[in-house]
């Protein structure tokens, strides 16, 4: 028994019989049942491309989009969908650093990419400012000790407006914010690579760094987000 992260309630779960008969790994639970039911998994039809939830399994408007630029299919998986309570754990885990939330998603997001055998982890970089400031990279937080790989390191763009800040239209002009870290096309060359980040919005970002992946030489680039 412990404190919920979010709510600070005490939270006492039982583990199932599935689990018991399975003699599946148990972690404690984190949070409450209350809060973990703010959080809603994506499940059922979803954008084939990017993993939006959806009422049917067709590309969504976002994609198509995409698509009308030109650019290369992004095959995203996501978790859950960014509602009012992921975007609140975000704003406490990211801009308030309270580190200790990357616990509630860290592995059931790890146990997806780890079906993913073979294939590199990328994250997401930050720019050094945002390191300094909040004094971790997200996304590696919800990675824990899975073997990852440094290939992409921001541009000298600090003075730039940061990601969360900016509009739709702001996101989706955003110039290219990435480059390979020294030595990164010869780790990437004719590998699987999935590029991890927190949230998928726009898709901008993930795209910006599939397409230096893909020129690097990368084998397939798919992507992975906690929510969408």
């Amino acid at each position: 028994m412990g404190q919920c992260l979010i709510c600070q309630n005490w939270v006492s779960e039982q583990p199932s019989l599935a689990q018991l008969l399975m003699m599946a790994s148990i972690h404690a639970p984190v949070l409450c049942r209350s809060c973990q039911q703010r959080f809603i998994r994506i499940e059922g039809p979803t954008c084939p491309i990017c993993g939006r939830q959806q009422t049917k399994t067709t590309v969504c408007h976002d994609c198509l989009r995409w698509q009308k630029e030109g650019s290369l299919p992004l095959v995203n998986q996501a978790l859950y969908q960014y509602n009012g309570a992921m975007k609140q754990f975000m704003h406490q885990y990211k801009f308030l650093g309270d580190y200790r939330l990357r616990q509630a998603f860290s592995a059931e997001i790890q146990a997806r990419i780890k079906q993913r055998a073979g294939a590199m982890i990328v994250p997401i970089p930050v720019t050094p400012k945002t390191e300094r400031t909040r004094g971790f990279n997200q996304v590696l937080g919800l990675l824990g000790n899975l073997t990852t790989t440094a290939a992409l390191e921001t541009r000298h763009v600090d003075k730039a407006i940061p990601q969360s800040s900016k509009n739709r239209q702001q996101r989706l002009l955003t110039e290219q914010p990435f480059q390979l870290t020294a030595g990164a096309d010869k780790l990437i060359r004719g590998n699987r690579i999935v590029v991890v980040d927190d949230v998928y919005t726009t898709g901008r970002t993930l795209h910006h760094a599939a397409h230096l992946l893909k020129q690097a030489g990368a084998l397939t680039v798919t992507s992975m987000t906690l929510a969408r």
